[in-house]
């Protein structure tokens, strides 16, 4: 396999091609929607180097009174003709069960691919470049995130910001999830909650019952939870631990905590096996210590 210019590079490799695919989701665990996405996408042997942009929280375009987005752009390396690739992005799109009533409505996952290396393809079913890269905000930003150097027909592709300003997008903080939030100030959950947001952290407190704790709202399911969640800590009972594993499954974080006495194996090995990190460890130390 041929080495890679990481930067404003679309061009074929010893037969590897830079492509972009963009994707949007706003129905259900809609960060976490894109994630399995891209999870399923990682799996094949074709597809290599996948690099994920930020999620960006976007205004819905096209008229249609729905609920907004999240919307990302991968980029990665592959060996599949165009046609395959677009074959293989319809098949994870029926994967994730999508859904789409009409033509700019809702869909709980939504995958085009925008530049396939340097071909351009016009088919009923497939036009590479895609058409409105230049005309939608959620496209151009996470775009230019990956590659600030991109063009489109020798014209820079940050030239077209301007033309979209006025589209509502919104970079997405990470947050934590504490998986057994507690207002209790001796629990261990309440006190990583206070270190925690000492040291700056974007918080998602997960608990069957409250309202907030220490000022932040409370979920009683992480799955309610619409930002990206980057670590989930655990605070409840091994025992409890697989009636949670759906709700893990479906938000994908990229880190998942297990505090003394939350211990699961089989949780464990399940998460591992989907590609999420998993670590048996005391937040609090870890926190202490620099290491969080």
């Amino acid at each position: 396999m041929g080495n890679f210019e990481q930067r404003g590079s679309r061009f074929d490799v010893s037969g590897m091609n830079r492509v972009y695919i963009g994707f949007g989701s706003n129905l259900g665990c809609k960060v976490g929607n894109i994630r399995r996405a891209v999870a399923l996408l990682s799996k094949e042997d074709s597809i290599q180097h996948m690099e994920l942009s930020s999620f960006y929280k976007t205004d819905p375009v096209g008229g249609v009174e729905q609920d907004w987005f999240v919307n990302a752009v991968a980029r990665f390396d592959t060996t599949l003709a165009a046609e395959e690739l677009l074959s293989l992005c319809l098949e994870v799109e029926r994967e994730l069960k999508r859904v789409r009533v009409e033509r700019w409505g809702p869909r709980t996952l939504d995958i085009d691919i925008l530049f396939y290396g340097l071909e351009k393809v016009t088919e009923k079913d497939l036009q590479i470049p895609h058409p409105r890269i230049c005309e939608r905000a959620f496209v151009l930003v996470p775009l230019l995130e990956l590659d600030s150097t991109l063009k489109l027909e020798d014209r820079e592709l940050s030239d077209c910001l301007v033309r979209v300003a006025d589209q509502g997008i919104e970079r997405m903080k990470p947050v934590v999830a504490i998986l057994g939030a507690s207002p209790k100030p001796e629990r261990y959950a309440h006190l990583a909650q206070q270190l925690l947001m000492e040291t700056g952290h974007e918080l998602a407190l997960v608990a069957p019952r409250g309202e907030e704790i220490l000022g932040v709202s409370v979920i009683d399911k992480l799955g309610k939870c619409q930002e990206p969640v980057d670590t989930v800590t655990l605070y409840i009972g091994s025992s409890r631990v697989d009636s949670v594993l759906e709700d893990l499954l479906e938000a994908r974080p990229r880190r998942v905590i297990f505090n003394p006495g939350t211990e699961n194996d089989s949780v464990r090995s399940i998460l591992e096996r989907e590609g999420i990190e998993t670590q048996e460890a005391c937040t609090l130390v870890l926190l202490r210590t620099g290491q969080f």
